[in-house]
């Protein structure tokens, strides 16, 4: 079973999101901000990360920059509702492999 790491601190997306990875047979460990997120990423081995970038503590982008320096090469998609092309530049600099601009339909995070 895959394990993905959510990181949403909006309460009911966060929730959302898990049910349906769940449903889909993935094993969703779901954290709100960024410092519990940067805990549970040297805690365990994730096959991928969903991040969103505007979170408490330590941001997504930061996140995933220091985790990408540390050695974690999961595959990372933000979700996220910044969604100028600078946030996208910025995103795929900070290391991510995806990035979908919320809302957005819980099929298209299925298919990528």
């Amino acid at each position: 079973m895959s394990k993905i790491l959510l990181l949403e601190d909006d309460a009911n997306l966060n929730e959302t999101v898990t049910e349906f990875l769940e449903e889909q047979g993935y094993d969703v460990v779901s954290v709100y901000d960024g410092y519990e997120a940067q805990e549970k990423l040297y805690e365990s081995k994730y096959d991928l990360l969903l991040l969103d970038i505007n979170v408490p503590g330590i941001d997504g982008l930061e996140l995933l920059k220091e985790s990408r320096e540390e050695g974690i090469v999961a595959p990372a998609i933000y979700i996220t509702s910044m969604d100028s092309v600078d946030d996208l530049e910025k995103g795929f600099k900070s290391g991510c492999d995806d990035y979908i601009r919320k809302p957005f339909a819980l099929k298209e995070l299925q298919i990528r």
